[in-house]
């Protein structure tokens, strides 16, 4: 074989390539990447196609909008590929023409508000140019992505990325280079984005949708109020500091976390709970255990100090309740109530101060007398004893309630009612997108749907009447 430098020339060409790349306008492609992300919000379908090498990134970015977007395996884009389905486009081709493929398909599927992803190196494939033609006639959102001077498509779409290059192969890869980066940035961007992890849908109205719920359950702590926020930073080491001094402790680290086991497990229940099976804990380790009432005593008294700030602030007015709720939910309780669902709100925290931490956050109005949390002579789950209460007062099955929580014990009783669960996963720290390690325990706790919070509630409320 005559010897043709292949190494020097294959590095020439990535060199030139990635030299040509780096001329993108990437503002045009940041854009797209905004468009794209919009049809979370929106429920819009994208379609793209192409011809050939196009075709093949073309498909390949349906592969990674439907599957590469699924953050927190919430659902990705709805995209499909115009020319993926193979007896259909040869169908098309034959009894109509091949410049009518993607067209006649655009007719059938696409709506006003979609949009259209073309990939050309010419941009002037007829098939591709009557499409954009198509969708601009019909409200179809046209994007291009092309090389050269972009041909007929680059007049026709609302946002076209011409790769700097007149080399086709440099051209195909700079689209494919495209489609990857647009996906890196928008799975990014989606984590903190408000979207539904549907795990069971909820059932439908009389068989049509519609609000199927009469009563809705909401925890307090972590789901609607951030002001105990970090509780668990004042519990779980002062439980372990208990246990570490008992004659059998383990390490530390093998006892701070067997505490978070069970005081995850047990979040949700009155606080007593945690203080009682710390007390047998201790005594399980050779320890003299403390009355469970004085264990809370004392958490109560490390809490009040971690939070004292934050409830002089919204009693004087200096801090405001916003700051210190879980995003949207007082737009959500407005459209429930919208709905005649009647509001409950129940918490282990002790009621007195369930009672003055929803009035500082001026939620009260929403729950009327609906309001509970743990009282000193209540030795059962109170959250229990509440969803009994609901259920038989509307001499309900169960099948008509909704809840929202942030604990296992919520989510397991409704679920054992009957009732419908969704999981709120907050990132109470950063007040944003979904805390990772909350959700796997939510829905290990059976979960029917997981939100970040409240943020986008009228999507939420269409998800609740089956529209979406």
């Amino acid at each position: 074989m005559p010897d043709c430098d292949f190494e020097n020339k294959l590095t020439n060409y990535a060199g030139e390539t990635a030299k040509r790349l780096m001329e993108t306008d990437f503002k045009k492609l940041a854009l797209i990447a905004g468009k794209l992300i919009e049809t979370k919000q929106t429920g819009a379908s994208v379609f793209t196609a192409g011809n050939g090498g196009s075709s093949a990134t073309a498909s390949h970015m349906v592969n990674d909008l439907a599957k590469g977007l699924r953050v927190h395996n919430r659902a990705g884009l709805k995209a499909f590929c115009l020319s993926d389905p193979n007896a259909l486009v040869t169908c098309l081709a034959n009894d109509f023409d091949y410049s009518e493929i993607f067209v006649i398909q655009l007719q059938t599927y696409a709506k006003p508000g979609d949009i259209l992803v073309a990939f050309s190196g010419s941009g002037n494939s007829a098939n591709v140019v009557n499409a954009l033609k198509y969708a601009k006639r019909n409200g179809i959102y046209t994007i291009g992505f092309g090389g050269g001077d972009g041909g007929a498509m680059s007049a026709l779409c609302e946002i076209c990325l011409l790769a700097p290059t007149g080399c086709m192969e440099m051209l195909e890869d700079m689209h494919l280079m495209y489609e990857h980066a647009l996906i890196t940035v928008m799975r990014e961007a989606l984590k903190d984005a408000f979207d539904i992890e549907i795990i069971y849908r909820p059932a439908l109205k009389n068989g049509r949708p519609g609000f199927p719920f009469g009563s809705v359950l909401f925890d307090f702590d972590g789901t609607v109020s951030l002001i105990r926020e970090g509780w668990q930073q004042s519990m779980i080491p002062y439980f372990t500091e208990v246990i570490m001094e008992t004659e059998r402790a383990g390490d530390y680290e093998t006892e701070k976390d067997n505490v978070t086991e069970f005081v995850d497990m047990l979040t949700g229940k009155q606080t007593i709970f945690q203080c009682m099976k710390l007390a047998e804990e201790v005594a399980a380790r050779g320890g003299r255990p403390l009355a469970p009432a004085e264990y809370k005593k004392e958490y109560l008294r490390r809490l009040a100090e971690r939070i004292r700030g934050r409830k002089d602030g919204l009693r004087d007015g200096s801090l405001k309740p916003a700051d210190f709720m879980v995003t949207g939910c007082v737009e959500f309780f407005a459209a429930l109530k919208s709905e005649g669902a009647e509001l409950f709100l129940a918490s282990g925290t002790d009621e007195k101060d369930v009672l003055d931490e929803a009035g500082l956050l001026g939620v009260t109005e929403y729950f009327g007398g609906n309001i509970f949390g743990a009282t000193d002579a209540q030795t059962d789950c109170s959250k229990e004893a509440v969803i009994k209460n609901i259920l038989a007062s509307r001499a309900s099955d169960g099948g008509d309630l909704l809840s929202f929580g942030d604990g296992f014990v919520e989510i397991e009783l409704v679920k054992n009612a009957g009732g419908y669960s969704v999981a709120v996963a907050t990132d109470e720290k950063r007040r944003a997108g979904i805390d990772e390690w909350k959700r796997e325990r939510l829905l290990s706790a059976g979960a029917d749907a997981v939100i970040p919070d409240f943020g986008n509630a009228a999507r939420l409320m269409d998800f609740l009447k089956r529209r979406v």
